[in-house]
């Protein structure tokens, strides 16, 4: 996906767009489930993190020390139904509760160096749940410059399995 790329060109709204059209049932999830689900799949575009579960997990230190995200905006996602499903479908495939603690063991330290390297030298944060209509429109390299985000290239993070 090009919104992966450092230096991506597209829009906000053209990220956006090739994440759902590349994950349709995200889309379907998100379009079901509301603006909330919208916020959070804008910051896989923003941050240059993919929807599997290793994305997800580096995905963690931007949302929680890259943005401005409320405690109260993170607790009615993580009550959210379908985010408590998704969690436990998660567990699922990376072999069940065991298998997938030590699989995260590994993975802990990819989120500190994310928090240490990269979220701690933004320069401002990401507005969470207020992007605007122009920022929809803006180039995606332009944010990441303006914001101080620099997202790792593709590969580049600590793989789960």
């Amino acid at each position: 996906m090009e919104f992966l790329n450092p230096n991506c060109t597209q829009t906000l709204q053209e990220g956006l767009d090739e994440l759902y059209s590349q994950n349709p049932h995200v889309a379907a999830t998100s379009k079901l489930r509301g603006k909330s689900f919208q916020d959070h799949d804008v910051t896989h575009v923003i941050f240059g993190c993919d929807t599997s579960i290793r994305g997800e997990i580096i995905l963690k230190p931007w949302i929680l020390f890259g943005t401005d995200i409320t405690r109260q905006e993170i607790t009615d996602y993580m009550n959210d139904e379908e985010v408590k499903r998704l969690n436990k479908e998660g567990l699922e495939l990376m072999g069940g509760t065991f298998i997938a603690v030590l699989k995260l063991m590994l993975i802990v330290p990819q989120f500190f160096i994310t928090w240490f390297l990269r979220v701690r030298k933004m320069h401002k944060k990401w507005p969470h749940s207020g992007v605007s209509d122009d920022m929809f429109k803006a180039r995606i390299a332009d944010l990441r410059s303006e914001y101080g985000i620099q997202v790792a290239r593709p590969n580049a993070n600590v793989s789960v399995g």
